[in-house]
């Protein structure tokens, strides 16, 4: 007999679940502020998708409509200027547009098309400097998109960001890959596994090095690979985390084995609800490990013979950048339509990169 389709056994009790469940409440102990530009940067993310082809589809200009790119730029990254809020905007969209492709579609399902889209980012991603969205290879039309964007990143990032940048969205995509396999095999990755993939899988570290690029962050390598670095992956965990007690109804729409809520409900034999809380437990907890870290290397940039001493003024701006990202994000999760969304969830498209989509 075959093996039930994921979540098929429990979809009544889920459904069910889902008519009381409530996100828990999260609170930031940093000020949210909001760049002027944000409407500007939405403008600009949605002609420069549009161009590139990125939203040919109902899906795609649903997913499109909800993310709110320009306001995610705007409250995530409010200390640049009018150029980075844009190149943020233009971030998030492609982002989220490869990423629900893979998520949410029958792609996600599929190891062979994704291998095939993996290859042709890796390709690009491996240049120095980036090629030209025009260059010949680059057909896929998220590709080429990719390949302006990092083009852009690559004269507009000082140097330690712009080098780190194409290896953490290498990492991403092989994280992503782990994923595919998961939903091919429908299988639900046990808690242990699954806080491993999470930190890799929500592409945070590469949007991080746009944060410091965007922001002008300069920590080098030698640094960078230290304390800055675990405090780097705490925001991540925040951000991931409390993320997935916003989308377990998407995530159970598209059968997404990759969410805390549910892998905890599974694991642990809990209620929707119940898990969320824990979830919410998790996050307040790595919060105070992340202020903790935080406080350590603010103190260290202030000891003289201490490397960090050296590089004050990025280390510090690193710190107030991750600072900021969190409550930005915050806010706009709680806020966006992405979040909100009920019903009329729309498929992502199913044609593969070897086809041009």
């Amino acid at each position: 007999m075959p093996k039930p389709r994921l979540f098929d056994d429990t979809h009544g009790q889920d459904m069910a679940a889902m008519t009381r469940y409530e996100v828990p409440d999260y609170h930031m102990p940093w000020p949210v502020t909001l760049n002027p530009d944000h409407e500007r940067a939405e403008r600009a993310a949605r002609k420069w998708a549009t161009d590139f082809g990125l939203l040919d589809d109902d899906a795609a200009r649903q997913r499109m409509i909800d993310m709110q790119c320009g306001l995610f730029s705007g409250w995530w990254c409010p200390r640049t200027d009018t150029h980075g809020a844009v190149l943020m905007a233009k971030w998030v969209a492609w982002l989220f547009l490869w990423d629900d492709i893979f998520d949410d579609g029958p792609l996600g399902r599929d190891p062979e098309v994704f291998k095939d889209g993996k290859a042709r980012l890796d390709l690009l991603l491996s240049q120095d400097p980036p090629p030209s969205p025009n260059a010949p290879g680059l057909a896929f039309p998220l590709a080429r998109a990719l390949a302006d964007l990092w083009g852009d990143f690559y004269d507009y990032f000082p140097e330690h960001p712009r080098g780190r940048f194409a290896l953490h969205v290498k990492q991403y995509l092989s994280a992503m890959e782990k994923e595919v396999g998961n939903r091919s095999a429908e299988e639900l990755p046990d808690t242990d596994a699954y806080l491993r993939l999470r930190v890799v899988n929500g592409a945070t570290r590469p949007s991080i090095d746009v944060l410091e690029g965007l922001q002008g962050a300069n920590i080098p390598d030698h640094l960078h690979r230290g304390l800055f670095y675990e405090l780097r992956d705490m925001a991540a965990e925040l951000w991931l985390w409390s993320n997935d007690t916003f989308t377990v109804r998407k995530d159970l729409h598209y059968r997404n084995p990759h969410n805390l809520v549910l892998v905890l409900r599974q694991d642990r034999d809990l209620s929707l609800q119940s898990a969320a809380h824990h979830v919410a437990y998790m996050t307040q907890q790595r919060l105070r490990d992340f202020r903790r870290i935080a406080d350590r290397l603010r103190g260290l940039t202030d000891i003289a013979d201490d490397p960090h001493a050296r590089h004050k003024e990025d280390i510090l701006r690193g710190v107030r950048v991750l600072e900021d990202a969190l409550s930005g994000y915050y806010r706009w999760q709680e806020t966006c339509l992405r979040y909100k969304r009920k019903e009329g969830f729309l498929t992502p498209a199913t044609t593969g990169p070897a086809q041009g989509r």
